[in-house]
């Protein structure tokens, strides 16, 4: 199992390297402008004094640049989970998916290993390789935050960054089931796309909206509430969904790849 584990993230080397790249990059980009969007803090925060609720709750609530709401609205509400979820989504959907695409599934499977076990070793691999571009990403957001002297605690910033992980986790979760159940990459990809986005938008939205309270439950993003975790006030029973989420979408993918027929 552990062989397998190590040849995929071997397959997926220069991959992660390059995503971690870009992590890294955007983070430098995001936060490096901070200094001088901190001197002009009360003069922007009056210019977007006219938005509407809605809009401001897709970028993570109001106060956009004081020192937790230019964190939270630039960077970890949206843009950094979004980029994550991508590769989230990629990895999830390809980690099994590719192997059968390119007919090299049943190879696998005539090696002295159990589906249970082939199906567990992939999604190690997967976790692993969302869990490296995230560390990238959180260590150079604990840096900057540091160099541009944005006041936040650090640790209240690398609790955000894991909240986005367990986020990004539940969203691959979704395309790694449906591929197992034999679902085409596209099809597995196409439906994730649709319910990250939604649930975002719904999620995000839930607050203001009365009617989309109930139907934002089941959407990882209603949990997703970083501003909170960034001012040390977040209830971490909420984080615990995200891991039960992924956790019962593995659960029905072992099921389904188990009585599979991959002749």
């Amino acid at each position: 199992m552990y062989a397998i584990v190590r040849w995929t993230l071997w397959q997926r080397r220069w991959s992660m390297f390059w995503w971690c790249i870009g992590i890294i990059g955007l983070v430098v980009v995001t936060l490096a402008v901070y200094p001088s969007v901190r001197d002009q803090a009360a003069q922007l925060n009056k210019s977007l004094g006219n938005l509407s609720h809605n809009t401001e709750a897709l970028f993570g609530g109001t106060d956009f640049f004081s020192p937790v709401g230019y964190l939270n609205s630039q960077l970890i509400y949206f843009t950094l989970p979004l980029l994550l979820t991508i590769l989230g989504i990629g990895v999830g959907g390809s980690i099994v998916g590719r192997e059968e695409s390119n007919g090299t599934l049943e190879a696998l499977l005539a090696r002295p290993i159990s589906r249970t076990r082939l199906l567990t070793a992939k999604a190690i691999a997967g976790t692993l390789v969302i869990l490296a571009v995230t560390l990238a990403g959180t260590i150079a957001t604990l840096l900057l935050c540091k160099v541009v002297k944005l006041d936040v605690p650090l640790h209240d910033v690398a609790a955000a960054c894991f909240a986005c992980f367990m986020l990004v986790l539940s969203f691959s979760a979704v395309p790694f089931l449906l591929a197992a159940t034999g679902r085409g990459r596209a099809a597995a990809l196409g439906i994730s796309v649709v319910y990250a986005i939604g649930g975002y938008i719904i999620g995000s939205l839930a607050g203001n909206v009365h009617w989309l309270k109930n139907s934002s439950l089941i959407f990882p993003y209603h949990y997703y509430r970083t501003a909170d975790i960034l001012r040390g006030t977040f209830d971490w029973s909420s984080i615990v969904f995200f891991g039960v989420f992924a956790l019962g979408c593995g659960l029905l993918a072992w099921l389904s790849f188990r009585r599979r027929d991959l002749v």
